[in-house]
């Protein structure tokens, strides 16, 4: 079982959620132990996650009984709940009262109540084979309308959880503090790396904006913290001081590429501070990490930013475009990733949860160089290339180019044209790039839109696209 370790640290506190509420590890092993008295082993079960004791409490309690997890977002629509049960046909949905409005009555019944969270169990005979090494479906990128989910076995998620402890040096005096949902593999894997390690985790659902996050953060003092580059574009903006004088012992940054200026600045504090700050590369494919990197000083001065060497037991190659192996320092190929922490393959119904492929080689898609020290950068995205007009252009370029300038962009490929989002109306593109005016699109926009993950969701982008009408569904979109 994924949590059996939790048991040695029943006295600890594991999750805090004010300065009067705290919940030891032995509260959740006594919650664990009248839950699976309520559910059969290897059954589906689907959980609509929250950043609360309920959810955390079901998450382990599903795991610790062996039954294999759908994990969800709590902003799930109604429609997109209901696509899935047909699709997956789950034996439990466990969530809040709030989102069980979203769930077919006909079809489910209530079998159990903890707090502000109901069980529920479908009301005819279910079943399915499950392969016994499934624990884990988490959501890739994309529409729930089209479901793909990253099956995870035991053997993935206590691997990468034990790189992580191992590299961070976790251990139970540390506390970490919710900034993302748990359904996104960054944020659940920092649940997982404290929970086995028997540190705390203080339950936090605010933006770093929200006085309320400001009263628990100085409260509760975290030893580190942990966000994609929109929280810490923020965290700039409101003075990254707020964070640091509290000391915490690292903080971590993964979940895209964080702007070169935003990073140099926020390392320089660190540095400053006597706080190590650790980059981290991954993919939901990968348990989900693949590479760290502590922060040194001498990456200030580096133009590119580093996503370090491959985590204990992992290993990065590189390849051409032929497949070949690249050797060679600075020179850019696809990364492939090879680790007990790959995936067993994607499901996108219950018909493919029998089976859990032996994937030897990741291909992330991320193109890479390596330098001399066998330290990997990410240069840019394979799918994000687009060649018009026999110009091959990297959107990924593009806007690493313009953001580093006072700008902020956004971009997509449509067939052989780019369209390009900004706030600004006056930008003029060859002031940063020599791009064909005829290859390109402006559009303004008042604000980038941003998924839960708080990256900028290019989803969104291409649907304003369709609205305006400069997109059809037959077109071949990046």
């Amino acid at each position: 079982m994924f949590f059996d370790s939790i048991e040695k640290h029943k006295n600890n506190i594991a999750l805090i959620i004010d300065s009067n509420n705290k919940i030891s590890y032995k509260d959740i092993l006594s919650f664990s132990s009248e839950f699976q008295k309520k559910i059969k082993t290897n059954s589906l079960s689907i959980l609509i996650s929250e950043n609360c004791v309920e959810s955390l409490c079901g998450y382990i309690s599903l795991l610790r009984s062996n039954n294999p997890v759908m994990v969800l977002d709590p902003y799930i629509t109604k429609n997109d709940l209901k696509i899935l049960v047909e699709k997956f046909r789950p034996q439990y949905i466990f969530c809040s009262k709030k989102n069980q409005i979203k769930i077919q009555k006909n079809l489910f019944h209530l079998i159990h109540s903890f707090k502000n969270f109901n069980l529920f169990q479908i009301k005819e005979s279910n079943f399915y084979k499950i392969n016994e090494k499934l624990m884990l479906l988490l959501s890739t990128s994309g529409s729930l309308s089209e479901p793909k989910f990253v099956k995870l076995s035991l053997e993935n998620m206590t691997s990468n959880t034990q790189s992580i402890i191992s590299y961070l040096n976790l251990n139970s005096k540390d506390c970490s503090i919710t900034t993302m949902p748990m359904s996104y593999s960054y944020g659940l894997s920092i649940i997982n790396s404290h929970l086995i390690s028997g540190a705390s985790i203080v339950l936090n659902n605010h933006s770093l904006v929200d006085k309320n996050f400001w009263k628990l953060y100085n409260y509760t003092k975290p030893s580190n913290l942990n966000g994609v580059p929109f929280f810490y574009e923020i965290l700039k903006k409101i003075g990254a001081e707020r964070i640091l004088e509290n000391k915490p012992r690292f903080i971590t940054q993964a979940g895209g590429k964080i702007k070169n200026k935003i990073f140099k600045e926020i390392a320089k504090e660190c540095l400053q501070n006597d706080i190590s700050f650790y980059l981290m590369y991954g993919q939901t494919e990968a348990s989900p990490r693949i590479s760290y990197h502590e922060v040194k000083k001498k990456d200030l001065e580096s133009k590119m930013i580093p996503i370090g060497k491959p985590i204990s037991g992992g290993k990065i190659l590189l390849k051409d475009e032929s497949g070949s192996l690249i050797n060679k320092a600075n020179v850019e190929g696809e990364l492939i990733y090879k680790g007990k922490n790959v995936f067993g393959g994607y499901a996108k119904s219950c018909n493919e949860l029998n089976s859990f492929d032996n994937i030897s080689e990741l291909k992330t898609g991320d193109l890479a160089v390596k330098d001399k020290n066998e330290i990997f950068f990410i240069t840019g995205r394979k799918s994000r290339f687009i060649k018009v007009y026999g110009y091959r252009i990297n959107l990924d370029y593009i806007e690493e180019k313009i953001n580093t300038n006072q700008q902020s962009i956004a971009c997509v490929a449509v067939d052989e044209k780019i369209y390009i989002f900004c706030k600004n109306k006056n930008l003029n593109l060859k002031d940063f790039a020599n791009i064909p005016k005829k290859t390109y699109k402006i559009l303004t926009l008042k604000k980038f839109p941003i998924n839960n993950n708080g990256k900028i969701s290019y989803g969104k982008l291409i649907e304003l696209l369709k609205i305006k009408g400069l997109v059809n569904d037959t077109q071949r979109v990046i």
